[in-house]
């Protein structure tokens, strides 16, 4: 995984500020017409999909301890949407318990050789 140089990890912070300002001031011009603010959440969660297919997932670690770590920072921040903090605990326990029988299965093989 790339690192992030702070400077550009401060760009990406003011770029997605002024996105989430933008949108906010979107939505204060519907506030009251439930339809067209509907139709602003349908793009917001059109999008985040879009993201998270197009970049996030083929971003993701092929190393287990690497992906592990990437899951138990968004446990640890709150997760990201759509996944509840009650089910990425569940993820991260599964995986834990993939993770550890993989290493006794590794160490029992060891053994016999």
């Amino acid at each position: 995984m790339p690192m992030v140089s702070p400077d550009s990890a401060a760009n990406l912070s003011e770029q997605l500020d002024r996105i989430q300002q933008e949108l906010l001031a979107i939505a204060a011009q519907y506030e009251g017409n439930g339809e067209r603010l509907l139709e602003i959440l349908r793009e917001l969660e059109f999008t985040h999909r879009q993201i998270s297919e197009d970049y996030f997932y083929p971003s993701l670690p092929e190393r287990r301890r690497d992906l592990y770590n990437i899951l138990r920072d968004m446990e640890t921040e709150g997760g990201w949407p759509y996944i509840a903090r009650p089910k990425l605990q569940f993820i991260l326990e599964k995986f834990l318990a993939v993770e550890s029988e993989a290493l006794e299965n590794d160490s029992e093989d060891d053994g016999e050789e």
